[in-house]
């Protein structure tokens, strides 16, 4: 039984088809489509699939297409307020000090703590763990500063 390409609509046999998953379904596809769309994100695979109108699971698909842009906004809210409060927290990190440009924040970066030894130092760094910081970076005269994490986020 011939199956058609959700993407070129060409037959092709059952058993030399492949299958791209979506979502929670999966669509056959031809192998020249398989390796021209495999490497492309579920969200991004969903939108083409179903801009081809050839979709076994369209209701599927947007289904999930909708669903993973509410969990998109949702995370791009939740570091918007995250931002927010640690603006609120630490309101010099606004201007530099030194030159009053603005600072740039980067973070979580981790440190790695221990210290250098003959013997050893390796298995101390190792051991030792490491230190989770925010840096605040002055992006015209380079001045850092680092703030560590609220008290709660503390393990």
């Amino acid at each position: 039984m011939a199956k058609k390409c959700i993407f070129c609509g060409e037959e092709f046999g059952t058993f030399s088809g492949k299958k791209l998953t979506v979502g929670y379904d999966s669509e056959d596809v031809c192998p020249a489509c398989f390796e021209k769309y495999c490497d492309l994100g579920e969200a991004e695979l969903a939108e083409k699939i179903l801009a081809t109108g050839r979709a076994r699971h369209s209701q599927t698909i947007r289904e999930y297409l909708t669903e993973q842009r509410a969990k998109e906004e949702a995370a791009q809210e939740r570091a918007r307020k995250r931002e927010e409060k640690f603006m609120e927290m630490h309101p010099e990190m606004g201007k530099c000090p030194k030159c009053s440009n603005p600072m740039l924040r980067y973070g979580p970066v981790q440190l790695k703590l221990g210290e250098e030894t003959f013997l050893f130092s390796d298995w101390n760094r190792l051991m030792s763990g490491a230190l989770t910081v925010t840096l605040a970076r002055c992006k015209e005269c380079g001045y850092t500063e680092f703030y560590t994490p609220e008290e709660n986020e503390l393990v």
